[in-house]
């Protein structure tokens, strides 16, 4: 099912609730009436972690579909365009929060467990019921204290987000490896913090590579070690990711679409498009 609106934009946490403060923790069916209100498809600007207790629903992620069911629990990354669908009545719980938020009281290096958040836009974990109910408890300390809003309690929701964020880190070590941070991972996800700002406009690795202070060359390697593909390819995917959000997603022309990503000539868009996917871009639209 293919889901369009007319524009495609951010969803920040204040446009949910004006006090959120970095941080919100609500009921998942509160959430989804939330975010049927906005007027666009949203990317997020802030991190989630969900935990269905019964029922079900269907997220859509950048053209893939994931099922999610009871005890199921997902984080999400920001900027990721998603959108939910359920035909039975969800319950379960919703961690909102801002990459702020969470960082302003740790120290990069006290972060190892937690890259899987910036280096995966989406993680699934493979929970032992024990998990599952240290994870309930924690979701439901975090959304007492939230409407509580006592002194102290931004400390306390500081903590039992350290915890469950840890306890699924663990998870991803156990399962699936944890991506290790070092100071090479530090500059690839900073470069990668810029090209998200900038691929619009910039698309030469130069300008990267200045903002980085090194190298194209030194960038190029970390790039090759860490996400073993050149800068130049990694800003060119991005291009490519934000042309496949807005022909799935919104209704907007190709030639709209062309424009918006910075390209004056349409066809050399196309060919662009064509060059990475191996269909043009009427052609991928059509095919989902």
């Amino acid at each position: 099912m293919v889901i369009r609106k007319e524009k495609l934009d951010f969803l920040r946490l204040e446009n949910i609730d004006s006090a959120s403060n970095g941080i919100i923790i609500m009921p998942i069916a509160e959430y989804l009436h939330a975010k049927a209100q906005q007027k666009t498809l949203i990317a997020h600007s802030y991190y989630s972690v969900l935990l269905i207790k019964s029922g079900g629903l269907t997220m859509v992620e950048d053209k893939r579909m994931y099922a999610m069911g009871r005890h199921d629990m997902l984080s999400i990354s920001a900027d990721c365009v998603c959108s939910f669908l359920h035909n039975i009545p969800v319950e379960g719980s919703i961690v909102l929060f801002t990459e702020t938020f969470f960082m302003q009281r740790y120290h990069m290096e006290r972060t190892h467990y937690f890259n899987y958040l910036k280096c995966n836009r989406m993680n699934g974990f493979v929970l032992t019921s024990e998990d599952i109910e240290r994870c309930s408890h924690l979701m439901e300390l975090m959304q007492k204290e939230y409407h509580t809003a006592k002194f102290g309690s931004r400390e306390l929701l500081h903590n039992h987000l350290h915890s469950l964020l840890q306890l699924l880190g663990r998870r991803i070590t156990k399962n699936i490896g944890a991506v290790r941070m070092d100071e090479k991972e530090e500059r690839i996800m900073t470069f990668e913090t810029l090209v998200d700002e900038n691929y619009r406009e910039k698309r030469f690795p130069s300008f990267y590579a200045e903002r980085l202070n090194m190298s194209v060359n030194h960038l190029n390697r970390i790039c090759r070690e860490k996400r073993a593909a050149s800068c130049g390819t990694l800003i060119r995917n991005r291009i490519v990711l934000e042309a496949e959000r807005l022909l799935y997603h919104t209704f907007k022309t190709v030639r709209e679409i062309a424009i918006e990503l910075g390209f004056d000539n349409v066809p050399y868009f196309i060919t662009f498009f064509k060059a990475k996917k191996g269909q043009s871009p009427e052609e991928f639209r059509r095919n989902q």
